[in-house]
């Protein structure tokens, strides 16, 4: 999580954990306490979804790994602050994680949705993915894979505009979609 001006916000109670200053606990340190509390609880509380024709722009945030699709819903509230509605994220089955990667992120796409369509039904959004071939596919579906099209005839059901985000600004549904490799898993993949 990034929190804007930390080092200064936090500034009063990184002091008290310095072995030469005496631990006092005073009005600084309880109001920087208090404000970094707030700042995380904003940051992490979910939102409502509000279907109201006045209400903020929806957007879905997906990305698709070796092993799984992540996503976040996110919708703007009153003030235009950009804040979570959902997280999901689906594994893959041994079967689905033989695809190519092109093929996982449109199948994590199509899962995603699949689980979130009661949510998205009716409403038009913008889908966030960071892969240009994928919004290729989906706009232009000749595929010769009968899945493949399958999955985008669904996602093609529902009232949405593309988004191309690059992957190192896709921190959140790349987060989801990830796990770190256990240790026996990098044992065998050291040379």
């Amino acid at each position: 999580m990034f929190i804007e001006n930390f080092s200064q916000v936090s500034s009063p109670l990184r002091m008290l954990t310095r072995e030469d200053v005496q631990w006092d606990w005073d009005q600084k340190c309880e109001e920087a306490f208090h404000n970094l509390r707030r700042i995380v609880g904003e940051e992490i509380r979910l939102k409502k979804l509000d279907y109201d024709k006045g209400a903020g722009k929806i957007k879905l945030a997906v990305d698709s790994s070796y092993i799984s699709a992540g996503a976040v819903l996110i919708q703007k509230d009153k003030e235009g602050k950009a804040r979570p509605v959902l997280y999901e994220s689906k594994t893959f089955s041994k079967l689905e994680l033989k695809y190519s990667q092109t093929k996982l992120e449109l199948f994590g796409v199509a899962r995603i949705f699949k689980k979130l369509q009661t949510i998205l039904w009716g409403q038009h959004f913008k889908l966030q993915v960071d892969t240009k071939a994928l919004i290729e596919i989906i706009n232009t579906p000749f595929l010769p894979h009968s899945p493949m099209k399958r999955w985008v005839a669904f996602i093609q059901l529902f009232s949405l505009v593309f988004l191309n985000k690059p992957g190192k600004t896709f921190s959140i549904p790349d987060g989801l979609s990830r796990r770190p490799k256990s240790l026996e898993e990098e044992d065998k993949d050291a040379p």
